[in-house]
């Protein structure tokens, strides 16, 4: 495993000039920081200009990463461990997805000495194409074409003892890795997911952070959430990245006021314009949702306080969206008190339904109720799932705020708040028996380990979080 890093910045006025450039909302040091944190690295030596000055953001502390910094033409060894360990070489004006130099990472030097990702097509842009010559590599300047380095190595313990003499010299990055490894065993690495970008202006920025941006959808979210909220949330979480707001505020300044004035204007659904403005709102709210996980995934600063913050959130909109749902039909059908005794069963039904969900987020260590049906599907066997539960993992994505919010969205302007009722009540009500009937097949087959924290089920729910 490589905990080791060396995250290099160019000499002279260019390095210094990169080391505050900022990409989706970090500077550029801060979000390589994080990134070669997320892939695995424990101790982390940042090279820089000499004079530039540095600070380093709060979070990468939190994440147990050890930073320090050395500046070009430092004669001081650089602190690197044990010498079966191989190091993790970045250059600082590329851009990384964490999957990337996640990818890079578990590979492993596999015997080599160094081990250069490379992407295997690029159109366009400046880049330093990577050429196998003779005994040796070369690094040449290209516009486009093939074997591209993404500005990642794998470097053995040996080519890593040698780095003191290349800041010592003042050398230039390529050309010393060039001359180090000749005659050494080495490796083109082809990347494949090619999440990576050179950063040198504005335009280039802008293309990492669209790149960033293009992995935020989860593979848990349903079809309403990736086809049509996300193409309106992107753009926005792009905006709102730039000013600087965390996750929570997105949170609680956005969605869940958005959320609290839809469940009011729904009190009063004889008048059609405050339940179409109540339908509009809600699915504002499901959108928004969105925006502070994708702000969270871009920045590096998901937190399982953030994820449990966010389900917290949207639990209490949907618990005050159905109470007024329950008192507007009650306003306008005052002599049927079947709405209200039925209304009032669905809210029990939910609470029983949230605290079963919960004690299995709980014991999983996710904060995504919605990995409840993650789980029935991945960990219960198939000959153990009745009728029932079959149907709940089909029609199970009803329940989802994506779903259930574009449903509304539709019935509201249809100006059928009964059909909404209806549905609702009977919604709640299934997924309440469902959850009853498999909460102890599920409990066991995702049971704690003591003295260990549980290990989440993928696909969990993300916001920035405070420690």
């Amino acid at each position: 495993m490589i905990r080791q890093g060396l995250l290099i910045f160019p000499d002279h006025q260019r390095g210094v000039d990169l080391l505050s450039r900022r990409v989706a909302g970090l500077s550029l040091l801060d979000r390589m920081v994080r990134t070669m944190a997320r892939a695995g690295v424990e101790q982390l030596t940042v090279v820089v200009a000499p004079g530039a000055g540095h600070r380093v953001g709060q979070l990468p502390r939190k994440l147990h990463v050890e930073v320090q910094f050395l500046e070009w033409g430092t004669s001081a060894p650089l602190p690197f461990g044990p010498q079966g360990e191989g190091l993790l070489v970045v250059m600082a004006e590329y851009v990384h997805h964490h999957a990337s130099l996640t990818e890079l990472v578990k590979g492993g030097l596999e015997g080599k000495d160094l081990v250069a990702q490379v992407s295997a097509s690029v159109r366009s842009g400046t880049f330093t194409q990577v050429r196998l010559a003779g005994d040796g590599v070369e690094f040449v300047p290209a516009l486009g074409g093939e074997n591209a380095s993404t500005g990642a190595f794998l470097c053995s313990a040996e080519v890593a003892d040698a780095t003191s003499e290349l800041l010592a010299a003042r050398e230039e990055v390529w050309g010393w890795l060039s001359r180090r490894v000749r005659g050494r065993q080495l490796q083109l690495r082809p990347s494949a997911l090619a999440l990576w970008r050179r950063v040198e202006d504005r335009r280039s920025s802008r293309a990492a952070k669209n790149m960033l941006f293009s992995q935020v959808t989860k593979s848990t979210s349903g079809f309403v959430s990736r086809h049509l909220n996300a193409r309106i949330s992107i753009p926005i979480s792009k905006v709102l990245i730039e000013t600087g707001i965390s996750p929570h505020l997105v949170t609680s300044l956005l969605v869940m006021p958005a959320g609290l004035a839809s469940a009011y204007l729904v009190t009063r659904p004889d008048q059609y314009a405050w339940l179409a403005w109540s339908g509009v709102l809600w699915q504002l709210a499901a959108i928004l949702d969105r925006c502070d996980g994708e702000i969270a995934r871009v920045k590096l600063s998901e937190s399982k306080f953030g994820a449990w913050f966010d389900t917290l959130t949207d639990n209490i909109a949907y618990l005050c969206a159905y109470a007024g749902m329950l008192v507007g039909l009650h306003r306008v059908h005052p002599d049927s008190p079947s709405y209200v005794y039925l209304g009032v069963s669905a809210i029990c039904a939910l609470l029983l339904t949230l605290g079963i969900m919960y004690s299995y987020a709980l014991k999983t260590g996710s904060g995504s109720l919605q990995n409840y049906l993650v789980g029935l599907a991945r960990h219960v066997p198939k000959d153990q799932k009745g009728g029932f539960y079959r149907f709940t993992e089909r029609y199970g994505f009803l329940a989802k705020r994506d779903t259930f919010s574009f449903i509304y969205l539709v019935a509201a302007l249809a100006n059928v708040l009964e059909f909404m009722y209806w549905f609702t009540v009977a919604g709640i009500h299934l997924v309440a028996v469902g959850v009853l009937i498999s909460q102890q097949k599920m409990l066991q087959a995702y049971p704690p380990v003591e003295g260990q924290e549980a290990v989440p089920v993928p696909g969990t729910s993300s916001a920035e979080g405070r420690p």
